[in-house]
């Protein structure tokens, strides 16, 4: 009978226990962030539809607007990307007289597979990228044909002010880990267009416009970079010396 009891209590508690794990893998379940295109995203990390954020009566400013859960065009991963709110001024790429400029960075190759006009939408279509199409690693992959631009962005003002847009915004919680988007995600960007631009304007900052720098390098020539019209979502090529807006993203789930 003892022994009965013993096994009873033992199977009480090993019930207990398993209750209890599966409860808390519910609370972690469900206390995971989900995102949606036109979120906002504050300075704390909460994340807010735009309808919430109108109603927002808190002192967190808001740092990003999600335009991609699913990371660059056609990528389907589970990225979640956001856009910074403050764009740069028009800015060269590389200058002309700069190492830069002649530096080919072979592993921020990108293709475009197909692009054709809709003339019904008034909007580029495309099916697609081949090569790097996750920017998070673009500037350091720089420093592997360029050993200054391991010590020094002197030579890459699109890359300074995307990668250091955090610390130069004083985005505390954010201060690190912002990019230059590669071609494949500044297009998505660009589709997802119209949504994101609703939540800028509840966040009261100037809209998404124009032709903007990515970090992907022109298969085979040195002095092209690819940019991204936001507006028609054309995907087009640009010499280094020419000068355009940047936006600064960041990944915020993988």
């Amino acid at each position: 009978m003892n022994h009965l009891s013993s096994l009873l209590k033992t199977s009480k508690i090993t019930l207990i226990i398993l209750f209890a794990l599966s409860i808390g893998m519910l609370v972690s379940c469900g206390s995971k962030t989900e995102f949606h295109i036109g979120d906002i995203v504050l300075e704390n990390g909460k994340v807010l539809s735009p309808e919430a954020f109108a109603a927002y009566e808190g002192n967190e400013k808001p740092v990003a607007v999600i335009f991609s859960t699913s990371g660059g065009h056609r990528e389907e991963s589970s990225r979640v990307l956001g856009v910074g709110l403050n764009p740069s001024q028009p800015l060269e790429f590389a200058s002309k007289t700069s190492k830069g400029y002649i530096t080919n960075i072979l592993a921020n190759q990108i293709i475009v597979v197909a692009q054709e006009y809709s003339i019904s939408e008034g909007q580029y279509k495309n099916d697609g990228f081949f090569g790097l199409q996750d920017g998070r690693k673009t500037w350091k992959n720089v420093g592997l044909y360029d050993v200054n631009a391991k010590k020094s962005f002197v030579d890459y003002p699109a890359y300074d002010y995307a990668v250091n847009y955090g610390m130069n915004n004083n985005l505390k919680k954010f201060k690190n880990g912002w990019y230059l988007p590669t071609a494949s995600e500044a297009y998505e960007l660009a589709e997802n267009l119209e949504t994101v631009q609703t939540s800028f304007k509840k966040c009261g900052v100037t809209d998404l416009q124009g032709i903007v720098w990515t970090s992907s390098q022109n298969y085979g020539a040195q002095e092209n970079e690819f940019v991204v019209d936001l507006l028609d979502a054309s995907v087009d090529i640009g010499f280094k010396e020419m000068e355009y807006i940047v936006y600064s993203i960041y990944c915020f789930a993988d």
